[in-house]
């Protein structure tokens, strides 16, 4: 009785690349145009293997050949003959085939992965980019118009623009590029969108720390300024990185986030140098008054807050000092 069955051709990652349906018993394996399944195999003969039905299962018989075959690692020679199972791997030449029948029970369906899916082209609205892009532009111009007194040439203040914006360009072209090695997709517009908007986050955040600080006289929010710069880069790296490599998210994040907090880390070591841990006692930014929220100190209270200041920052002077007189003695 014969019984339908195919012959998976598998890759070197052990997932099958092609089926071939076995259509009548016995079937022929080899290289020549009249066998029943050609394979382009180098290292296998005319006709190089035997494949029927037996009431035992399906039996693999090696013909005459050079190489002659392996099954599940245990060689083959020409002449011999062995059942193939289900489970069971055979390799012909370089060539690795899995049998299956309809005798043997059918695995379930897998659920499929996100990172299988199709990518969507239209997981955003066509306007997104552009509108940030210009929105982008825009906080960029006001951000170096407002650091100048007005006299700066035009071509300075076009500089400040285009220059952010091709580093932007090149910078998402680069991620595009690894993204066509990795998954044969140029995600041009994915990774500019991605750079766009956690900048576009930063650079509110740059604006907004020091408005909200000065609205509810919280001087030590400020603390979170240098802080922006490694939490909204490390963000970046992983937002890239999950595009490029989809399936391994989880561990992405793991290793960004052991990377953001040796980060974080450098930065507080390096404020053991300054005179304050969590920002600074006071404002270097002064917004306009309407904004100010906070009731205003009586002048009092005011001059003794300063009091407090006078302790840490003689020991800041004093520890300045240390640090020059060492420095003058190794020269």
């Amino acid at each position: 009785m014969d019984h339908a069955a195919v012959i998976e051709i598998l890759g070197r990652d052990g997932h099958c690349r092609e089926t071939h349906k076995v259509r009548h018993w016995p079937l022929t394996i080899g290289r020549a145009p009249s066998a029943d399944l050609v394979l382009s195999d180098p290292h296998l003969a005319g006709t190089h293997a035997l494949l029927h039905w037996t009431e035992e299962g399906a039996r693999l018989e090696l013909l005459d050949s050079a190489n002659g075959g392996w099954l599940d690692g245990r060689h083959l020679a020409a002449g011999a003959s062995a059942l193939w199972a289900a489970a069971s791997s055979v390799q012909l030449g370089t060539t690795h085939l899995r049998l299956r029948t309809a005798l043997d029970p059918l695995a379930p369906e897998q659920p499929l992965a996100r990172a299988d899916q199709p990518v969507r082209s239209d997981a955003r609205p066509a306007w997104a980019l552009p509108v940030v892009l210009v929105l982008w532009l825009f906080l960029l111009w006001l951000t170096n118009w407002s650091a100048t007194d007005g006299s700066t040439a035009w071509v300075d203040a076009v500089s400040g623009v285009l220059v952010p914006l091709g580093l932007a360009l090149m910078w998402a072209a680069v991620w595009a590029l690894i993204t066509q090695l990795f998954r044969h997709w140029f995600a041009f517009g994915a990774h500019l969108w991605r750079a766009l908007v956690v900048s576009l986050v930063m650079q509110v955040a740059d604006v907004a720390l020091p408005v909200v600080a000065y609205a509810f006289s919280w001087s030590r929010l400020m603390a979170l300024e240098s802080l922006t710069l490694s939490i909204g880069g490390a963000v970046l790296l992983w937002w890239h990185a999950s595009v490029v490599w989809p399936r391994a998210r989880r561990r992405l994040l793991v290793g960004v986030a052991a990377l953001a907090l040796v980060g974080l880390a450098l930065t507080v070591g390096r404020r053991t140098e300054q005179q304050y841990w969590l920002g600074p006692s006071y404002l270097s930014a002064l917004p306009p008054p309407t904004v100010r929220l906070a009731q205003p100190k009586p002048v009092d209270s005011f001059v003794e807050s300063l009091e407090r200041l006078e302790a840490p920052l003689q020991q800041q002077a004093r520890k300045r000092n240390d640090q020059e007189q060492l420095s003058g003695d190794d020269e």
